[in-house]
This record gives structure tokens, sequence and C-alpha cells, in this order.
């Protein structure tokens, strides 16, 4: 009677089973780690009505080009504690006060709005809520909201930003 040489080994004893295993949980483990992310932290980019979202895109660009047909730019100035502005060509129709919006380009939490009243010298200004630093998105526009001059900036800045109307074609 010939006796069987080869042994078998159980499952649980082989390495190979428990890599396949370790394996497979830490894939589980790595989707749901994502899955709560995702809960937690939604993406506040993402539009639901693609439509409307377009229209208004079609009236901020009538915006900017209103901008252009008077000859609108700006120069300026800030600093850690307070933004100046003042008309490098053109004038606004009511010279009481003008909005100074910042966006964040990623953090929507970060946007602020800032009113600039016009002092007697022709220069608007306003104090910040705190010292702002990075990339912005700024937009100058009228409290009535006719015409808007947009531009992307890097804060601090060495000088004075030129704020044009830029109208990408339109």
């Amino acid at each position: 009677m010939a006796v069987d040489s080869q042994q078998k080994t159980p499952w649980y004893k082989v390495g190979w089973v428990w890599y396949i295993i370790f394996m497979k949980f830490a894939v589980i483990t790595a989707c749901i780690i994502t899955a709560v992310l995702i809960y937690r932290n939604p993406i506040s980019m993402v539009v639901d009505d693609y439509y409307r979202e377009g229209r208004s895109i079609n009236l901020q660009l009538q915006k900017v080009a209103e901008a252009e047909n008077r000859d609108l730019s700006f120069y300026l100035d800030i600093d850690e504690a307070q933004v100046s502005m003042r008309f490098r060509t053109g004038e606004a129709d009511d010279n009481t006060a003008l909005s100074l919006i910042f966006y964040h380009p990623t953090m929507h939490e970060f946007d602020f709005t800032l009113r600039l009243p016009r002092g007697a010298d022709g220069v608007y200004r306003q104090q910040l809520p705190e010292p702002i630093k990075g990339h912005w998105r700024v937009d100058i526009q009228p409290l009535d909201d006719s015409w808007r001059v947009s531009q992307n900036i890097h804060l601090p800045a060495a000088e004075t930003i030129v704020m044009l109307p830029v109208n990408y074609g339109i």
C-alpha cells in the first residue's frame, strides 16, 4: 500500500488566503471611509438646474458688456486691514457706494461681500473683516447690479491691481 506523502494543509494556515482576505477588507474599509467623507463634505459646485444656471451666466456676460460699453476700469488696493478703490476710467451713475464681492475658488464658505462707500476724495474705502491672502475672484458692481467688472487676483499684492472688464469674446 502506498502511503500518500503529500499531506493537505488546512486553508487557514495558507498565507495567500489571508492576504486575499486582507485586501478585500482594505478595499471595503476604503470605500466606507470615502462614502463618509463625501456625505459629510458635499460638493457645493454641482448645479441641479443647468438651464437656469446657463441663463444666469448669459445675464452676467451682459453685465460685463455693459461695463465695457461704459468704459469702466478701477484701481484696487488691498492691504491687511482695508480695501480702497477708485475709478481708472468711466464713472458710475450713482456715486454713493459700490459692492465688492470676494469669491474663494474652492470654498464657498469663505465668500464675502463688502459695501464700499465713496469718500469725499472720490475713493471708495472699507475695512476688511479679517486679513485675506491667496487666490480670489473679485467682482465690482453697483448697488443696482447693472454692470460688473470681474478679475482673478492673488493676495497679498505688491502693487495696485488694475481691474478691467473682460468679456471673453462675447
